[in-house]
């Protein structure tokens, strides 16, 4: 697809890109709690800057969550609503995948001081409180554009089982992306420890590809990624189920 939006406001940034062929104009802000306010002149400037109509726009990627409650839901309105004024699909993409990429642009290519050949990636996306959505991933040969999730995102008060069992020798190493938990123990260590802000930038390329093949979605079906584990939903299910 030639032009393409993606957007990212699960975090305390607002990340918009909007690629038109090889050229990608973005827009990325820290405005904590602010997107409601901010991200419609935000696109309004990136397509006047870009020298294109929003009806152009010929497919949308959005940060589907885990995140923030209301940015993802924000992300998920506007490729909802774009989408449907332009006939164009979209791709819901994991916020935790988002953020792995996210680190990958910020670090040194491969070689000296790069990441290892075999490099096995927790992702972690706070939640509330003591409360994260934990991930893990596996990044191919080095290269940013390989990335393969190994374990669903799902929330985590606590170390998961699964996440002792990488410590094993013939594991492959574990690097860590996005903030630590204060309740992992501290024999685990990393080979890499990044912190990035989720980057609207490193979705195009992978979001044409899903498209490419056949992953994309109609424009009703924008919708947030539901975590499993993720209790307030679990209680809200409860809540409304027939007695």
């Amino acid at each position: 697809m030639t032009i393409t939006l993606c957007i990212e406001t699960s975090s305390a940034y607002c990340s918009l890109a909007l690629a038109v062929e090889d050229q990608t104009y973005l827009r990325h802000e820290k405005l904590q709690r602010r997107h409601n306010e901010k991200v419609l002149p935000l696109l309004d400037s990136l397509y006047r800057e870009a020298g294109v109509q929003p009806r152009a726009t010929e497919l949308i990627g959005f940060g589907a969550g885990p995140g923030s409650f209301t940015g993802v839901r924000i992300a998920a309105s506007l490729a909802q609503g774009i989408a449907m004024a332009s006939g164009c699909a979209v791709v819901p993409m994991a916020g935790s995948e988002i953020l792995l990429r996210s680190g990958l642009l910020a670090m040194p290519a491969r070689g000296i001081g790069g990441p290892a050949p075999t490099t096995r990636w927790l992702t972690v996306v706070p939640s509330r409180a003591d409360a994260f959505y934990l991930a893990l991933y596996d990044q191919a040969d080095g290269a940013a554009a390989s990335v393969a999730v190994v374990q669903q995102d799902r929330l985590y008060t606590q170390p998961p089982q699964w996440l002792e069992k990488q410590t094993l020798p013939l594991s492959p190493s574990l690097s860590l992306a996005g903030p630590r938990p204060q309740w992992l123990p501290e024999a685990m260590t990393f080979e890499r420890e990044v912190d990035p802000a989720a980057n609207a930038a490193v979705m195009v390329a992978p979001v044409r590809q899903l498209h490419d093949r056949g992953y994309s979605k109609p424009a009703q079906e924008a919708l947030p990624i539901y975590v499993e584990g993720d209790s307030p939903w679990q209680k809200v299910a409860a809540a409304s189920a027939p007695s």
